[in-house]
């Protein structure tokens, strides 16, 4: 037991997320995803650090379209 109340400690992350190179590359969606055709709901984008650029995709796709590099 403690005299006081309990203090929490609040620990700062030591800076922001680093912001990737711009202009960004658009790589496009993936062959599965222009196979589908138009959805109701937005593709999902995925940042590739090979190509240095946003792929998207509608499914659960792990490979950029252009390099095949995994995700």
């Amino acid at each position: 037991m403690t005299d006081g109340p309990e203090r929490s400690v609040v620990v700062r992350f030591p800076g922001p997320r680093p912001r990737p190179p711009a202009p960004l590359r658009d790589l496009g969606l993936t062959a599965l995803s222009k196979a589908a055709g138009p959805m109701e709901v937005s593709p999902r984008g995925h940042w590739c650090d090979r190509c240095q650029g946003v792929w998207y995709s509608y499914f659960a796709e792990a490979r950029c379209p252009v390099c095949g590099g995994k995700c």
